[in-house]
């Protein structure tokens, strides 16, 4: 404040008297308005210091004399450089109107009554619950009596339901909607078992890679074996019978069934984006197959 910002001293001495309302925090608040040119916001800020030292002790009283003296002062000063604003609005007062005043609420008992304001730009808004917000500025300098009849925009009124065309029944409430995408779910399975398939398809194709190297490490050909007889120490011989027998027959099938569900995902998105189930279309579902090295998928209906 003594560096004159008086717009960010206020500020931060307002937040202090809000947390503490002592009485020197009032004081110099109020003088802080008087300097800033809001002479409306000091004035009542000094009747509030001086209604609050009344009230004090008597020792604590005698402390804030000379504080009070210059409250009284500046009030008497400051009284003949306040401005009044009037406002009104229309009459009937619409239901349910809000006014504000620079961001904050403005009595509705105030209408028609003249108030003291500080000097400058201030700026009023009107609301009803029908209505939209429509916003007044009005400036006002020192001293000066100005009204403002604010505008209200009347509520708007909602015009009544258009009837039914005749010859043209409204469903009933309890009738199913129609599907727009009957084989949307089928989509999301296929491409579940699709995933799952891919997944498990790398996996076992992962330990193939695995068991290969194993055997490559304990099995070779022995003179005097058959060309595509390997002999094999007791870990390789494991390895090379799940690698023969669980791993190889898993890894083709898996890698099968992904592809396949991966293919019928694409299909049943495209078919359902296309053919959106009218009422003349047959039924349509999707149709799986795996046999011991393959998988199929496909669908069955009417397009």
């Amino acid at each position: 404040m003594k560096a004159g910002r008086f717009k960010i001293g206020c500020a931060l001495i307002k937040q202090s008297l809000d947390v503490d309302p002592r009485a020197g925090t009032m004081f110099t608040l109020a003088e802080c308005f008087s300097r800033a040119g809001k002479y409306a916001s000091a004035v009542e800020l000094y009747d509030r210091y001086l209604a609050l030292v009344d009230t004090l002790p008597a020792d604590q009283k005698e402390q804030q004399q000379a504080r009070a003296d210059v409250s009284r002062t500046e009030r008497t000063r400051l009284v003949a450089l306040v401005s009044w604003l009037t406002v009104t609005v229309p009459t009937p007062v619409p239901p349910g109107l809000v006014v504000t005043k620079d961001g904050e609420d403005f009595p509705l008992s105030l209408f028609g009554i003249a108030t003291a304001v500080d000097p400058g730009p201030h700026v009023f808004t009107t609301r009803t619950p029908e209505s939209p917000l429509i916003e007044q500025r009005i400036d006002i300098v020192e001293g000066e009596r100005k009204q403002i009849r604010l505008d209200v925009q009347p509520g708007l009124v909602t015009p009544p339901p258009m009837p039914l065309t005749p010859g043209i029944e409204e469903p009933p409430e309890d009738a199913p909607p129609d599907r727009a995408h009957p084989l949307r779910p089928w989509a999301y399975v296929s491409g579940s078992i699709g995933a799952a398939g891919l997944i498990t398809g790398g996996i076992a194709g992962g330990l193939l890679l695995a068991k290969r190297d194993t055997i490559n490490g304990q099995c070779r050909h022995e003179p005097g074996l058959a060309s595509n007889t390997l002999s094999c120490s007791p870990s390789g011989k494991a390895a090379a019978d799940l690698a023969q027998n669980t791993l190889a027959p898993l890894t083709t099938v898996a890698l099968s069934v992904g592809a396949a569900g991966a293919v019928a995902t694409i299909v049943l998105l495209i078919v359902d984006g296309t053919n959106k189930a009218s009422k003349s279309s047959g039924a349509i579902s999707p149709t799986f197959g795996v046999a011991p090295n393959a998988a199929a998928a496909g669908l069955t209906g009417a397009f």
